[in-house]
């Protein structure tokens, strides 16, 4: 009998994992320039750090590299990745909550996991889904008590993204929650873990900051009413799972101080795992429990109901219309070994396209990057001696972030090149 429920219950699983990448497939994909553009231009023998300017660690770029090396650079290839990598923590939190719980606690947290990391625009690779996946290990490797392990999968969360930084907090908690005469070996055997890993990782970053970018009332309260499953569930089980309100909590640290629901992905699983031992917790509610389960649910249905609805077969972010016209155009326009520039626009064009920036060290042509003494020069210095065939140039807006002109760039570009034709919205430029 125990042998069919397993079965049945892998199935179920199985199932879960099937219809989360039915979901994935079916929504809108966003598909970052930044995980085209920074593991292409790898690929091609471009450091970070030295030939492209990037404020992120480089763990998730080269495991991204080393896949378009074999496979190629591409929106599908960029799907693929992602896809595998969110399966794959499908199956890794499966397996974590089996050993530290049960199966039982395992198969809801998966379910609740592919609810939420939906949900919160998880559909798509950016550094919080792969830094998020090495954590989780490493929350693993704490509550075993195995911290040298649990130092090394930090590690590798801070080399994947720098909030990683968030989650020393509940570390140090369990550290400090542990017998006295041990709190000082389990801190060395962390330390030992980190150390090797961090002494072959990044030491120099640019010294760049992003805008701060913060929620309204109507985000704020989407993002954090499905956390409000850990309010009964400490009320009821008190201190034996607020371990998990910790994690989670550090998890959605790093949605500060540039808002975006995708930047709670660290926190997932740890949501998911808590409304697991929610529902086995509160098998023969009360009427307030009741009620607060039933509003939670119709909650989270109407959240995600409104998501899906927005997003199904909406196709894929940054690769819309405009921009496979402007691919198809720099592609039968350029042959192998051609460079181009892009100004003002979306910089996957030179990964779907096959080709590389004119200006070398590549920099993200915002404030932060171009106004640092030197960086225009430079880049102008480029221009000059190996000029691109073509500049894709999108003309600057009122606001936002494509209002920013780099003034110097500008002005070179319009004194050399001219307008050979328009694709869609977009300006095609050619040397004078």
């Amino acid at each position: 009998m125990l042998k069919f429920i397993r079965k049945h219950i892998v199935f179920s699983v199985s199932m879960v994992v099937f219809l989360h990448l039915i979901l994935l497939i079916s929504l809108k994909f966003t598909a970052w320039p930044e995980t085209s553009l920074w593991p292409y231009l790898m690929t091609k023998g471009w450091l970070p750090y030295r030939d492209i300017a990037i404020a992120h660690t480089p763990l998730m770029l080269v495991k991204l590299a080393i896949f378009y090396k074999i496979f190629g650079a591409g929106i599908l290839q960029l799907k693929i990745f992602t896809w595998l990598l969110i399966l794959f923590l499908d199956g890794i939190i499966f397996v974590i909550a089996k050993k530290l719980w049960n199966i039982k606690t395992a198969s809801t947290a998966v379910s609740a996991f592919a609810f939420w990391q939906v949900l919160f625009d998880g559909n798509g690779l950016w550094f919080d889904l792969f830094m998020g996946g090495v954590a989780f290990v490493s929350f693993y490797f704490i509550q075993k008590k195995k911290y040298l392990l649990a130092g090394i999968f930090w590690a590798l969360a801070f080399l994947s993204k720098q909030t990683a930084i968030w989650f020393l907090l509940p570390i140090l908690f369990a550290a400090i929650s542990g017998k006295r005469s041990t709190v000082k070996e389990s801190i060395v055997k962390f330390a030992l873990g980190v150390l090797p890993v961090i002494s072959f990782g990044i030491f120099i970053l640019p010294n760049a900051q992003g805008q701060i970018l913060l929620p309204d009332l109507k985000n704020l309260i989407v993002s954090a009413f499905p956390f409000l499953i850990f309010i009964p569930l400490i009320l009821k089980t008190g201190r034996k799972n607020i371990h998990l309100l910790i994690w989670a909590v550090a998890g959605s640290l790093g949605a500060y101080p540039r808002f975006e629901y995708f930047h709670f992905q660290p926190a997932i699983p740890f949501l998911a795992i808590a409304t697991a031992q929610f529902l086995n917790t509160f098998k023969k509610p009360d009427k307030l429990m009741r009620s607060f389960i039933l509003i939670y649910l119709l909650g989270s249905l109407y959240l995600f109901g409104g998501f899906f609805m927005r997003n199904y077969k909406e196709g894929t972010r940054f690769y819309e219309t405009n921009v496979s016209n402007v691919v198809t155009f720099v592609n039968y326009n350029t042959k192998v070994g051609d460079r181009i520039f892009v100004l003002n626009w979306w910089d996957n064009i030179y990964a779907l396209t096959g080709t590389e920036p004119a200006t070398k060290p590549w920099t993200p042509q915002l404030s932060w990057y171009m106004d640092i003494p030197g960086v225009q020069e430079k880049m102008i210095e480029s221009l000059e001696s190996d000029p691109p065939k073509l500049i894709i140039y999108n003309p600057y807006t009122i606001s936002g972030l494509s209002s920013y002109v780099p003034q110097k760039v500008y002005d070179f570009v319009t004194e050399n090149y001219r307008i050979r034709q328009r694709v869609d919205n977009l300006e095609i430029l050619i040397k004078k």
